[in-house]
């Protein structure tokens, strides 16, 4: 009896090792529920899930869209910036749509770029102050009557408010737009292949709309060509005979310009030519013939190819089921005899109601 007895009290659990033992099944429980559900989010979300539930979940947990440099692009931005893109183009009837994976490029990259661009902009130390939003919100208003008026556009564009439109696109303009001050006006810049030579110069178009027209077009350049030699003012000529009308009541002044910018004959013609020379014989391109008369050449930092190096360089990982819209760029890195596209970041932005030059020179078309 007395074995029995201590057999017994050997047996007998205590209360506290039976809570133990329900709050670790408990928190069991709640781990594998939150696995189960996480993976089930992930596996949605690698999917491109809508889903509300799925949504809720991604935002809760996370869960990235892409990532760049370790630095997540969430999956929920990229989902309400993906709708937001779409509507805009659905209410814009005249713009042609683009295909589907054309719209996650433009939403992807602009994510993505935002994401390294404000991380480049804290170590040049760019701040953004109150009064550099309150300008633009104003600029911006200023092209409604009233800022009602202009809530209710941006609404029905794009389905953002104006605090939204100001934090998701607005905010991102300003950082680029300081960040390449900041990095043109830094002194110590070393490497030269973030150099860029560039002109300024005029031009004198003679369009050739028509080939037929062609050597009548020609011999009239020929006749202005001799006239500038003879001593003629370009400028006044330029007003008088340029079919260039975005700059011929300026003398045919195209401002300053780097290489990569023009068509490749006329960019060959002016960057051969002296400050303060002009051509001596016409410039043939696509578009007709040219008279072209550099005034100055400078060298400057090239902010755009050094924004291209650091997407080049990028560490970028895409985890859903998207187009990367820096892959080819990237292959210029590893293989740049096999790229296929031109250096030049494109980062895309088709929500801004403002049409703002997000800084640097502007591609000048002949």
């Amino acid at each position: 009896m007395v074995e029995e007895k201590k057999v017994e009290e050997k047996t007998q659990v205590s209360p506290q090792s039976n809570l133990k033992m329900f709050v670790y099944g408990l928190v069991g429980i709640l781990v594998l529920a939150v696995l189960i559900i996480g993976g089930v989010a992930v596996k949605s979300v690698n999917s491109l899930s809508q889903n509300s539930y799925i949504l809720k979940v991604a935002k809760v947990l996370d869960l990235p869209a892409a990532k760049i440099n370790g630095m997540k692009v969430s999956y929920t931005d990229y989902v309400d910036d993906l709708n937001t893109l779409n509507k805009f183009y659905s209410n814009t009837p005249d713009t042609p749509a683009p295909t589907p994976e054309q719209v996650s490029d433009q939403v992807l990259s602009r994510l993505l770029a935002n994401k390294l661009i404000g991380k480049i902009a804290k170590e040049y130390e760019v701040e953004i102050k109150d009064e550099d939003t309150t300008e633009f919100k104003n600029n911006l208003i200023a092209q409604f009557e009233t800022e009602a008026k202009a809530e209710e556009e941006l609404m029905t564009k794009y389905g953002w408010s104006l605090d939204k439109y100001m934090e998701r696109v607005v905010q991102p303009i300003l950082v680029e737009q300081k960040l390449q001050k900041a990095f043109m006006e830094k002194e110590a810049q070393t490497d030269d292949k973030f150099k860029q030579e560039q002109v300024q110069a005029k031009h004198i178009l003679f369009a050739v709309k028509d080939e037929a027209e062609r050597a009548k077009v020609k011999v009239e350049a020929e006749k202005v060509l001799q006239e500038l030699k003879d001593g003629g003012d370009f400028a006044k000529l330029a007003t008088q005979y340029s079919a260039d009308t975005a700059n011929k009541d300026n003398g045919g002044d195209l401002g300053w310009f780097g290489k990569g910018q023009m068509v490749p004959e006329f960019e060959n013609a002016v960057f051969a030519l002296e400050p303060g020379s002009m051509s001596q014989e016409l410039v043939e391109t696509s578009y007709g013939f040219h008279i072209v008369k550099v005034e100055a050449k400078r060298t400057v930092k090239d902010y755009f190819a050094f924004m291209d190096d650091q997407f080049k360089t990028a560490d970028i990982k895409i985890v859903i089921k998207a187009h990367n819209p820096f892959e080819q760029l990237q292959q210029q890195a590893v293989a740049p005899e096999q790229a296929t596209v031109q250096t030049g970041t494109e980062v895309v932005d088709d929500t801004p109601v403002v049409e703002v030059n997000t800084a640097g020179p502007e591609e000048v078309k002949n």
